[in-house]
């Protein structure tokens, strides 16, 4: 991973390597209003249900495809170039369905 950080807060990170998850933004050591990750899953792997409780959830979908799963058996199909709102006190998933790897960027409230 290669941050690029200026004194003004502004910084980038590339969005490449090997690591199944990447946070990018919202250390537990600098509080801030966001937190977000680059997540990778290989073919038919998946992140785990999870829940994130009063917070909302947003996917951005860059490469793949996937289901995202809720309730017990609830089922959105996405693909590259996908945006996903998921509500808060949502228990849900993410499945990689396709047939090579599946890469995208959450963002969740901090509060």
């Amino acid at each position: 991973m290669r941050k690029c950080n200026y004194s003004s807060g502004v910084f980038s990170v590339e969005l490449k390597g090997r690591q199944r998850f990447l946070r990018l933004f919202g250390e537990s050591s600098k509080p801030r209003g966001i937190c977000s990750g680059f997540v990778t899953l290989k073919k038919g792997e998946s992140i785990g249900k999870h829940n994130t409780r009063n917070k909302e959830e947003a996917l951005v979908i860059l490469q793949g495809q996937a289901d995202v799963l809720w309730g017990r058996r609830s089922r959105l199909k996405v693909k590259k170039n996908c945006f996903v709102y998921i509500p808060p006190r949502t228990e849900h998933d993410v499945r990689n369905t396709g047939k090579g790897g599946l890469k995208y960027i959450y963002l969740t409230a901090r509060h």
